[in-house]
């Protein structure tokens, strides 16, 4: 019996052997196929890594110069200077101060051009030999595309064959509502070499509609003398004099401009060449020195692998807290271990995404009854009906908030969002809820602005502001809620209190202790589903809690762990 399992263990180690040596030849092919390609890859890798610094480096230096210009030209100071210059006919030494004060720490610097209403030159900061027909008639153009533009800004490049195009910013400038003329801020062009100049790489820059801002190589252009460049091949690798480059783009939606990257990216085909040869030559000698390791491992190896098969048999067929138990003293033994940890990972995780399965699917179920009650709706399609006869206006206003809610709950799309989206429709939902009640309903919102970032369960608010009206109004005539926010730390906290009739002490310890509860009631689902909810997305630190007086006030807080 012993020499006849001695003999199975020899044919198995020589089978072990046998798949070494295949898996052997195997994986020398394949890690020879793999650094070569590594080394084409390498230099790609690196290259795309440079494109994309050189791309974040070109947006930040963009953004830097753009939102600048942007702040100085909607500056409420500035604008007075504006206007005044335009009104009262002045020599224009105000706003040369203020755009001399401005161009002395400005990344880029400006030009200022100000019309009046009838698009003539009131003043410019140009030299008489650069307010030159061409750019008094285009500077009419962009007054024009600003009135229809309105009060935002209006953004366009100015090009005069053979010179440096200028990005331009204008808009109309208004008194009392009334048009008086216009400002154009033109960017000088050749300050966008030197923020550039951090990067030996090349770039462009345009508009969405192909105009260039700043080019620091023409030869990237398709033909000479022209102002115009589009990517519309998209392609990756542009040939220049013999060298090679990698072109990549990137489009700044909020700015309206296309950032081009160009990056030098050499073949370097005898580098390649060695470097294979030298994979090969080195995975020959790795394949004939694992094929004798192979052969020392072999039967130490194969006991190791049964006695974990073994192990993991037991957990297979149903035993899922079976601990594993090999003392091998080597990486098999390790390998135990964290099979431990992740079957007890894997349980703990099961058990947790079971209350979350089986609290959503609760939630999709009442999700109406829970977020949007059936009677708000009766009510408010009520209230709509009688608006329609006596205030028509009114009743379409909403019927318009009205929609917003709807759409807004039954879109499974979204489950948690800003809190600023969320209040959009909550204040939709408050001013419904006014209309019906009258002044017999009052909410007061406080909620910093800082609040308005974290991300919260959708109609967090709503059900809890529907209780307080719900209870609220069976026994006062009069409800007043306030909303409170607030952060502290990386935690939001939020609550909803009411001045209705509250509840007696001993329902309160009831229904703490169901919110507490992981056993899913049917009455007060809505606020258990909501505490649940909290604890199980956003984590045990996270939580719902309420607090009443009878007679006094029902309120409801809530601590949310920021989820950025």
């Amino acid at each position: 019996m012993a020499l006849k399992q001695k003999r199975e263990q020899t044919i198995f180690q020589k089978q072990l052997e046998k798949a070494a040596t295949r898996n052997i030849v195997f994986l020398v092919f394949i890690g020879c196929l793999f650094f070569s390609a590594a080394i084409f890859g390498i230099n790609y890798l690196n290259t795309r890594f440079n494109v994309q610094e050189h791309i974040e480096f070109l947006t930040s230096t963009f953004q830097t110069a753009y939102y600048a210009t942007d702040s100085y030209l909607n500056d409420t100071e500035n604008d007075s200077v504006f206007t005044r210059c335009i009104e009262d006919g002045t020599d224009g030494s105000e706003v040369h101060y203020s755009l001399s004060k401005y161009n002395v720490d400005s990344p880029i610097r400006l030009n200022l051009i100000l019309a009046d209403r009838n698009r003539n030159i009131v003043y410019t900061s140009y030299g008489a030999d650069d307010m030159n027909l061409h750019r008094i008639a285009f500077n009419g153009i962009v007054c024009d595309n600003a009135a229809e533009n309105g009060p935002s800004l209006y953004h366009t490049v100015y090009y005069f064959t053979g010179d440096t195009s200028e990005y331009v910013f204008s808009k109309p400038l208004y008194r009392g509502g009334e048009l008086i003329g216009f400002v154009g801020a033109y960017l000088n062009g050749h300050d966008w070499a030197r923020l550039f100049s951090d990067y030996q790489y090349d770039n462009i820059i345009t508009t969405t509609n192909g105009d260039i801002i700043f080019c620091s190589r023409e030869g990237f252009l398709p033909e000479r003398n022209t102002n115009k460049f589009r990517n519309e091949s998209q392609e990756r690798m542009v040939f220049l004099h013999g060298n090679r480059y990698l072109l990549s783009s990137h489009f700044m939606k909020d700015e309206g401009v296309f950032l081009y990257s160009f990056i030098y990216y050499p073949k370097n085909v005898l580098y390649l060449t060695i470097g294979i040869l030298t994979i090969v030559f080195l995975g020959v000698i790795w394949f004939i020195m694992t094929l004798r390791l192979s052969k020392l491992m072999a039967e130490k190896n194969a006991r190791s692998v049964g006695m974990l098969a073994d192990e993991m048999r037991i957990i297979r067929h149903g035993d899922s807290g079976h601990v594993i138990e090999i003392h091998t003293g080597d990486e098999f033994e390790e390998i135990a271990s964290q099979i431990n940890r992740m079957v007890k990972s894997i349980n703990e995780l099961n058990t947790r995404n079971t209350d979350l399965i089986r609290l959503n699917s609760m939630i999709e179920i009442s999700n109406l009854q829970t977020q949007i009650n059936p009677h708000f709706i009766y009510n408010t399609l009520d209230t709509i009906k009688y608006l329609i006869m006596s205030e028509p206006d009114k009743a379409a206003h909403l019927i318009e908030k009205f929609t917003h809610i709807l759409r807004y709950s039954i879109n499974n799309t979204k489950q948690d969002v800003i809190l600023l989206e969320d209040m959009r429709y909550i204040e939709d939902y408050l001013y419904i809820q006014r209309t019906r009640f009258g002044d017999r309903f009052l909410c007061e919102t406080a909620l910093a602005d800082e609040c308005m970032r974290y991300r919260v369960p959708k109609l967090l608010l709503q059900p809890i502001i529907e209780n307080s009206i719900k209870y609220g109004f069976k026994k006062k005539m009069e409800i007043r809620v306030a909303i409170r926010g607030w952060c502290e730390e990386d935690y939001l906290y939020l609550s909803v209190e009411d001045d209705g009739p509250g509840i007696p002490r001993a329902t309160l310890e009831t229904l703490r202790a169901m919110l507490k509860s992981e056993e899913l009631k049917t009455e007060h689902n809505g606020l258990q589903n909501l505490a649940r909810r909290i604890v199980l997305e956003y984590g045990d630190n996270s939580e719902m809690t309420i607090d009443s007086r009878e007679g006094e006030y029902f309120r409801v807080d809530i601590r949310l762990k920021n989820k950025l």
